[in-house]
Formats: structure tokens, C-alpha cells, sequence
């Protein structure tokens, strides 16, 4: 009997627990996003998107790859069905994953782990093309009532959208012009390291 007890014991397999990194691309590879690893200087979790995210193409305003952390990228894979509702189908990043500090300071830019992205056009076949420099409409909207009253349809989109973002806990930052002129022509979207992401969405509001 002891001999039999001692067999079962040494045949029950030990399960490893999924690291952050395992788990979070779990996360992409159920949501069906093509990526691929992708190892650079301070990516926690590097990787570069091959396909679209939620139903919207992320093309690049230059020819670089979209290489961001993983986080980032189930957070924008999540905020998809969004863009899709408004008739956006692609969203135009300028700035991805870039080694640079925030202006005025030395610290380092949430760019610089893969954590953040700058969004300065949006479009599909039903909205034209939507610039944020020329269609977002500054100075709408408060806490209580985020959109306000958008004069033009493009503005009306670029608000909803930005206020969806902000409101739905994917996002640490949602960056708009009204924030500062260094975004008067982008937002700029960031999330929190997967390790510091208890669930998807954060249960305290976005910033905006």
C-alpha cells in the first residue's frame, strides 16, 4: 500500500503557474489578434501586431512596425467594437514604441516601455477620414456630461470615441488637445503594465 501511495504521488505532474507574459498573450491569442514576440529595450511584454485589433487596422503614418506591449494591445483589441460602432475602421498611430523622456522632464515617456500610442487620424468608408489637428472640437463637455455639443459630425465622432475611452477603464490615459498643445494634433492613449492590471478594465475611471 505504501509503495502504490508513494507511485501516485511521484506520477502527479506539476503544474507551473502562467507567468504575466503567458498570460496576457492568452489573453490576445483568445481574442484572435496575429502578432508576433517581439524582444526590445524596455517592453515588458513585447509584441508586434499583424493583423487588426477589434475589427480596426493600426497602420502606421511612416513604415514601422506596430511594436507595443502586450497590455496595450488588449486594451486597444478591447476598445475595437467601439471604433467599429462609430464607422471607424482604421486608425492612423504616429508614435508607438519610442525610447524618449516626457517633455520638460527626465523622466522616462510611457512610450519608451510600449505602453503608450499616439492617434492622430481615424477613418472608415461611412466617416471619411478624421483628423484630430483639424475635426477634434476643444473645449466640450465636463465631468457630468463628457460630450457636450459637438458642432460638426466629425467632431461629434472624435468626442464620443474619445469619451468611450476614457470612461472605460482600458486606458490609465486618454490624452486629448484639450490636455496640453503637445497633443493638439493626437490622442494619446496609455495603459498600465499587465502586472499592475488586476482585471481588463481597471475599476477606477480613466483619466482624460
Amino acid at each position: 500500500m505504501r509503495a502504490l501511495i508513494v507511485a501516485a504521488l511521484v506520477m502527479v505532474p506539476v503544474v507551473a503557474e502562467a507567468s504575466p507574459a503567458d498570460h496576457c498573450l492568452a489573453q490576445l491569442e483568445a481574442r484572435g489578434v496575429s502578432y508576433k514576440k517581439a524582444e526590445r529595450s524596455g517592453i515588458a511584454i513585447g509584441v508586434e501586431i499583424t493583423g487588426p485589433l477589434g475589427g480596426v487596422t493600426w497602420a502606421s503614418t511612416g513604415k514601422s512596425p506596430l511594436v507595443i506591449d502586450c497590455s496595450l494591445a488588449v486594451s486597444l483589441v478591447e476598445a475595437g467594437p467601439w471604433l467599429r460602432s462609430l464607422g471607424i475602421e482604421t486608425a492612423k498611430w504616429s508614435s508607438a514604441y519610442s525610447k524618449r523622456t516626457v517633455r520638460g522632464s527626465g523622466r522616462p515617456s510611457k512610450h519608451s516601455y510600449g505602453l503608450a500610442i499616439d492617434v492622430p487620424r481615424l477613418g472608415g468608408m461611412e466617416t471619411g477620414e478624421l483628423t484630430v489637428a483639424l475635426d477634434y472640437e476643444q473645449g466640450l463637455g465636463d465631468k457630468v456630461d463628457c460630450l457636450g455639443q459637438p458642432a460638426t459630425q466629425a467632431g461629434a465622432i472624435l468626442k464620443v470615441l474619445q469619451c468611450q475611452l476614457a470612461r472605460s477603464g482600458l486606458f490609465h490615459l486618454v490624452l486629448s488637445p484639450d490636455y496640453d498643445d503637445a497633443h493638439h494634433d493626437h490622442f494619446h492613449l496609455e495603459a498600465l503594465p499587465w502586472t499592475e492590471r488586476p482585471t481588463i478594465r481597471a475599476a477606477r475611471a480613466a483619466i482624460y
